[in-house]
C-alpha cells in the first residue's frame, strides 16, 4: 500500500513540474500579436493564473498530461489551453470506460 501511495505522489509531482509554462512571456506574445494591448496582457495573465490553479487541483493521468502538455506547448505554453485539453480528455476517457 505504501509503495502505491508513493508512486502516486511521485507521479503527481512530476506532472505538476512537467507543465510549468512562462505565463508572462506567453501573455506578452498574445498581446503583441494583436497590437500590444496592456489590457489583453493583464487579462491573459489573470486567466492563466486561474487555469494553473485549476490544473494544480486536478489529478491528471500521465497519458493525458503528456498529450495536453504538447498541445499547450504548440501554441506557446498556455495553462488555459492545457486546462481545457485536460478537461476534454478526462471527459472522453470517462465515456470510453
Amino acid at each position: 500500500m505504501k509503495k502505491m501511495f508513493f508512486a502516486a505522489v511521485v507521479t503527481l509531482v512530476s506532472v505538476t513540474v512537467a507543465h510549468a509554462f512562462d505565463t508572462n512571456a506567453y501573455c506578452s506574445k498574445v498581446s503583441d500579436s494583436i497590437g500590444g494591448s496592456y489590457q489583453i496582457e493583464m487579462a491573459c495573465r489573470q486567466q492563466e493564473k486561474i487555469a494553473e490553479s485549476a490544473l494544480s487541483r486536478t489529478s491528471i493521468p500521465a497519458r493525458v498530461e503528456s498529450y495536453c502538455r504538447k498541445v499547450a506547448e504548440s501554441i506557446g505554453g498556455s495553462y488555459q489551453i492545457m486546462d481545457a485539453c485536460v478537461s476534454q480528455e478526462l471527459s472522453a476517457k470517462s465515456k470510453l470506460h
